[in-house]
């Protein structure tokens, strides 16, 4: 009998701590930032290392980044990497409707660097049609499906200040395709978790569990807290480093331009993208992205002396939405732009404006905390 009071007791104690201190799920870790709910706040804190999430990852892993990326610098001479993340998800084949479902994700491996990154959690579960029509925030939303959401970052940063993101290529006919869908954002994270400069990003592409093989359908961006940025592509398995500080959905070690001689003098010419109805001519090279690159390349002109621009961050800003895509521009190729972010590589921050919405700025240091 007196076993059988303890046991009760016991199990008595345990209902009040549970009620008091329950178990926190990942869907409880998550917290809608942005009055819309295109944007999300998670602290990712289980093994996305194990077996069971790249086993996920596999099976579901997918990502289509049609972005821009700039690097530049405030004021102080501190270094920003700039970028806008392009890609039009719609509901679903009868709803037309545009939408989106991006995290701010904390993370916090052991043994590894701690990052804030931001995710595309729609390419966890691009048939779900709960990912595309409101998230979490609908009634039986399945928040399980997010264990590969480290593997779905666009972009981030470490706390050493390496800062890295995507944008997708769309290749040339006879081109090797990428063999992996998410093996880009794969390299991401790794970049992430155990990279503190550019140089260390560049040399994990050799020891990276993903071959150049498997994401030769992007490049990656890279820039650190020491003002060093690089661009590095993979292209029919050949790696390729660019010194470069804008980038957007087009090769930039290949010379896919078209050639002409005149005068005795070889001249390029980028080949034009829509004809006269709007059709699209050239889907490679040149044809995707140009306008976005010619149209930050020319503004940052504005602000170079000495062979680096500075600007300040409402700047950097102007620059971004001169670039931003929405259902007008389509014909030139990704449009609906999810979101901007500046990221700061001394002070470890991200600015992010989601959506399109740039009269409110939701700030993040690299612990995860919000910046007010």
């Amino acid at each position: 009998m007196k076993a059988q009071k303890t046991l009760g007791g016991l199990l008595f104690l345990f209902l009040i701590i549970w009620f008091l201190f329950p178990v926190v799920s990942m869907a409880e870790e998550m917290r809608r930032i942005d009055g819309d709910g295109y944007l999300y706040y998670m602290d990712y804190t289980d093994d996305y290392y194990s077996s069971e999430v790249i086993a996920s990852l596999k099976r579901a892993g997918y990502i289509e980044p049609g972005c821009s990326t700039f690097f530049t610098h405030n004021l102080d001479g501190e270094p920003l990497s700039c970028r806008n993340y392009d890609i039009q998800h719609r509901v679903s084949g009868d709803d037309p409707t545009l939408t989106g479902l991006n995290f701010v994700l904390h993370c916090k491996p052991e043994g590894k660097y701690e990052s804030i990154a931001l995710a595309d959690a729609i390419w966890c579960a691009p048939n779900d049609p709960l990912y595309r029509a409101g998230g979490p925030d609908l009634e039986g939303f399945d928040s399980t499906l997010l264990d590969i959401l480290p593997y779905q970052c666009m972009d981030g940063i470490n706390e050493k200040g390496l800062f890295v993101s995507i944008m997708r290529v769309n290749i040339k006919e006879g081109d090797q395709p990428g063999r992996f869908g998410v093996a880009a954002s794969m390299l991401v994270r790794y970049m992430l978790d155990d990279c503190a400069n550019v140089e260390e990003a560049i040399a994990k592409v050799d020891t990276a569990i993903v071959k150049p093989e498997d994401w030769q359908e992007c490049h990656i961006f890279v820039s650190d807290a020491q003002d060093h940025y690089a661009l590095i592509e993979s292209r029919n398995s050949v790696v390729s480093v660019i010194d470069t500080d804008v980038v957007t959905n087009f090769y930039l070690g290949s010379d896919d331009m078209d050639d002409y001689f005149k005068g005795g003098t070889l001249r390029e010419v980028p080949v034009a993208m829509v004809d006269k109805n709007g059709n699209l001519l050239y889907h490679f090279g040149y044809g995707h992205g140009y306008h976005r690159f010619v149209a930050i390349a020319s503004q940052l002109e504005r602000f170079r002396k000495d062979g680096r621009t500075m600007m300040p961050e409402s700047s950097a800003l102007v620059i971004l939405r001169s670039a931003v895509q929405s259902p007008y521009t389509e014909a030139t190729g990704t449009s609906m732009t999810q979101y901007s972010a500046i990221y700061n590589n001394v002070e470890k921050t991200v600015s992010i404006w989601p959506f399109q919405n740039y009269e409110k700025e939701y700030q993040f240091d690299v612990s995860g905390k919000q910046i007010q």
